[in-house]
C-alpha cells in the first residue's frame, strides 16, 4: 500500500513477483514523484527545529506548503495555540494576544481517564483498593466523554484510590482542576497534592503544611469544578497527586477532566507574552504539524500509476529520453511528439505530461 496507488492498482505485476518487490516498486515511484514535484500530495509529518530570531515571525525553509500546526514549542515548552498562527510558507506570533490568564501544559498523564487497561485498571494511574471497593470505569456518568473514573465505596468506607506522580516547574504559579460528583447526598470524596522529598501536603487555601493531608470535597450531585491556584516549591519539583473517597460509605464517587497547569509567568516567555516575538537562540524553536498538498490529485495517481507499468514492462510507455532538445554546431535534434509541447522530468512521456502541472516551484524562504 503506498500513498498514490496500491499493489491492486498495476495490472502488468511480472509472474512470481512478491508483495515486498511490488511495494518497494510502488515506493520507488512515489518517491521520484515527490522528488520530481518538490512536494508531497496528502497531509506528511512536519517536525522542525527552528532558530528564534526575535521576530514575531518565522518562515519555515522547506519546498511544501504548510498544511497545518499541531504545536510550538519555545525550548521545551508548548506554546498555547491561542498565541499563533500561521499560512502555508510560515508560523506568526500575534503581539496582541491575551496571555493573562493563558496556562500551560499539563503535568498529569491522562487526566481524561481514557486510557484503561481493563473495566478497573487505568493505564497512567495507580488504582489502590481495600474491602469490596473498586474502581470502575463508568461510560454513562461523565463530564468529559466517553468515561470518566468512578469509585465505588462499600458500606464499610474501605479505600478507593487513584493516584499519579507529577512534576512541576519549580517556584511557578500553578492550578489544580477536576471535575467530580457524588451518587447520593452526604456523601463526600477527597484529594492530595503531596511533595514526600519536603514531607508537606497542599492545603485548599493553596499553602503548604508539614506531612500528608486531604482536602475534602463537598457533596456534589452534579458535575462541579474544583479549582486551586498555588506556588510550587522553590527547590523540589516532583509531587503525588490523589484522589479518593472520604466519608463516602455505600455510594459512588466520580472524577473527570483533572489538570495540574503551570503558569506562563516564567523569565523564559515574559518577553514573548510582553512583545509576542521568538526569541533569540539556536533551534530553540520546534514546529510540528503537516505539510505537502492536502490532497492527491487524480493526475498524480495515474502518473503513479505508469511509472509503475514502466518498471514492469518498459514498452508499456514510450520513454523519450531527458532532454527536449539538444543543439551540437549547426545541428539540431528534438525528442518528443510533434506538436506537443511539455517539460521532460521522468522520461516517461505519458507520465510527465500530468506531472508538468504540479512542479512546486516555491523558493525556500529564511527569515533573517
Amino acid at each position: 500500500m503506498g500513498d498514490y496507488i496500491d499493489t491492486d492498482d498495476i495490472d502488468n505485476w511480472p509472474a512470481g513477483m512478491t508483495d515486498a518487490e511490488k511495494e518497494a516498486i510502488i515506493t520507488k515511484v512515489e518517491d521520484i514523484i515527490d522528488k520530481a514535484c518538490h512536494t508531497h500530495f496528502g497531509p506528511e509529518t512536519l517536525d522542525i527545529y527552528l532558530n528564534g530570531n526575535k521576530k514575531n515571525r518565522l518562515f519555515i525553509p522547506i519546498r511544501q506548503d504548510i498544511i497545518s500546526i499541531d504545536s510550538i514549542e519555545v525550548s521545551c515548552v508548548e506554546l498555547p495555540d491561542s498565541w499563533y498562527t500561521y499560512d502555508k510558507h510560515s508560523v506568526y506570533l500575534d503581539p496582541c494576544a491575551d496571555v493573562s490568564s493563558t496556562w500551560g501544559s499539563d503535568a498529569l498523564a491522562d487526566g481524561e481517564f481514557f486510557n484503561w487497561l481493563d473495566i478497573n485498571t487505568l493505564k497512567f494511574w495507580l488504582c489502590t483498593i481495600a474491602g469490596t471497593s473498586t474502581i470502575n470505569r463508568d461510560s454513562d456518568e461523565y463530564y468529559l466523554s466517553p468515561y470518566s473514573c468512578r469509585l465505588d465505596i462499600d458500606a464499610l468506607n474501605s479505600t478507593a484510590r487513584i493516584e499519579q506522580h507529577v512534576s512541576l516547574q519549580r517556584n511557578k504559579n500553578s492550578r489544580i482542576i477536576f471535575y467530580y460528583k457524588n451518587s447520593v447526598v452526604g456523601k463526600t470524596a477527597k484529594w492530595m497534592l503531596y511533595n514526600a522529598d519536603k514531607d508537606e501536603h497542599l492545603q485548599a487555601d493553596g499553602t503548604w503544611a508539614a506531612g500528608a493531608g486531604y482536602n475534602s470535597l463537598a457533596n456534589a450531585l452534579v458535575w462541579t469544578e474544583y479549582s486551586l491556584e498555588f506556588t510550587s516549591h522553590i527547590d523540589f519539583a516532583t509531587y503525588t497527586f490523589y484522589l479518593e473517597n472520604d466519608a463516602a460509605a455505600s455510594s459512588s464517587i466520580y472524577f473527570d477532566d483533572a489538570s495540574i497547569l503551570g503558569s506562563w509567568a516564567g523569565a523564559l516567555l515574559s518577553t514573548m507574552a510582553d512583545k509576542g516575538i521568538f526569541p533569540f537562540g539556536y533551534n530553540n524553536i520546534q514546529v510540528i504539524g503537516t505539510k505537502g498538498e492536502p490532497t492527491v490529485p487524480q493526475a498524480i495517481k495515474q502518473a503513479a500509476q505508469i511509472l509503475a507499468e514502466y518498471e514492469n514492462d518498459p514498452t508499456s510507455h514510450k520513454f523519450i529520453g531527458f532532454y527536449a532538445s539538444e543543439h551540437i554546431g549547426k545541428y539540431s535534434y528534438s525528442i518528443g511528439v510533434t506538436g506537443a509541447h511539455f517539460e521532460i522530468i521522468t522520461g516517461v512521456m505519458d507520465a510527465d505530461r500530468l506531472l508538468q502541472y504540479y512542479i512546486k516551484r516555491k523558493p525556500v524562504l529564511i527569515a533573517p
